[in-house]
């Protein structure tokens, strides 16, 4: 156990004395939070709009379909429980029910839609989409000749409390899975493949140590490592941009030690298959810059087509990103999170397995 504590201690001090190393990751991090935070201060993408067809008719799907072509507007169709979900957790900005009868519509019976918006800090993009929907509406009302009657009547907004996720605060949990993935990747494991080309392994033969605690070892060291980047990254991202978080970072942590586990075990496997470190670093490059790009740290990827999205949600860092929004954006428990670690678990275990089986001392 001592010798494991001695390994563990020297990772992190090797990570911390690597400066060119370090300033690639948190450095980085911060810059893309300084950069995104000018560039978007405090606002949050574009209006999105939730939409309910209760009456389930063909004039109801045309006034949907009428919100679709609406120039500032982007629709999200669904249930009524998925759509407060989304209203709830900051996802649409307004939500309209066309309620059931809308195609009934007469002298005494008007074509109803509740309305729902924020009634946080966002209530004033609501309140703007409200009137875009409202006008649209009176515009669909005279297309289809509903004037005579009491046409499309649309219920006082009611306030709804919403997490309010803004551009800021999306942003602060995609740098934290940026550090975990290149902590793992680029930072700790190609700092084995450094020891392997001095001769330091090597040395271990004449110990009882075994590859999987050196390995174990590692993989401590570097979650102490990210662990100490996080705190650096998070005090920037609350303190001068004031990001807000809404769930347990005490969950946020278990995301990410099961993260850390899962790059730095990828990036294991990835330095068996090679000698040198450059050859590493070239090799941890071609996996790593990928899979941040398209696992959804940078932007929503709910949006993209069902093919990408299928791609997507092979690679580990996509569920380490949606536990760590998840958590934090959307103030979700350990019970909602639970498949997201289980399956970084899952790579983390794999990876180390086959590391340890592939490991060699020079």
């Amino acid at each position: 156990m001592t010798a494991f504590r001695a390994i563990a201690r020297n990772v992190v001090r090797s990570s911390f004395r690597n400066r060119t190393a370090l300033l690639f990751t948190i450095g980085l991090a911060v810059f893309f939070m300084v950069i995104f935070g000018v560039l978007f201060g405090g606002n949050g993408p574009s209006v999105r709009v939730g939409v309910v067809d209760q009456d389930r008719s063909a004039l109801s799907r045309s006034f949907v379909q009428q919100l679709q072509r609406t120039k500032g507007l982007e629709i999200e169709t669904g249930s009524r429980a998925d759509e407060q979900d989304r209203l709830q957790h900051g996802k649409v900005a307004f939500l309209a029910v066309l309620e059931r009868g809308f195609a009934a519509a007469g002298p005494d019976h008007p074509a109803t839609i509740t309305a729902y918006q924020s009634s946080t800090d966002t209530a004033e993009t609501g309140a703007i989409a409200g009137e875009v929907v409202a006008s649209t509406a009176v515009g669909f009302a005279v297309q289809h000749h509903l004037v005579g009657t009491p046409g499309i009547v649309i219920r006082p907004p009611q306030g709804v409390a919403t997490n309010n996720v803004r551009a800021i605060d999306f942003l602060l949990p995609s740098m934290i899975a940026y550090l975990v993935l290149q902590s793992g990747i680029n930072f700790v494991a190609i700092g084995l493949v450094d020891q392997r080309a001095r001769k330091v392994l090597r040395r271990f033969l004449a110990t009882p140590l075994r590859p999987a605690q050196i390995l174990g070892a590692n993989i401590v060291g570097g979650a102490l490592t990210v662990f100490i980047q996080i705190v650096v990254l998070v005090a920037v991202g609350l303190v001068v941009f004031g990001a807000r978080t809404h769930g347990s970072w005490a969950i946020a942590a278990l995301a990410v030690l099961c993260g850390t586990a899962t790059f730095v075990g990828i990036g294991f496997l990835l330095t068996s298959a090679v000698r040198t470190s450059e050859a590493a670093r070239g090799l941890a490059a071609l996996v790593a810059f990928p899979m941040m790009f398209l696992s959804g740290i940078f932007f929503p990827i709910d949006t993209a087509p069902k093919v990408f999205q299928d791609i997507v949600h092979a690679l580990p860092l996509t569920y380490l990103s949606d536990a760590l929004h998840s958590v934090l954006n959307d103030g979700a428990g350990l019970r909602t999170v639970g498949v997201d670690l289980v399956v970084l678990l899952a790579w983390a275990v794999g990876c180390f397995a086959i590391a340890t089986a592939r490991f060699r001392w020079e």
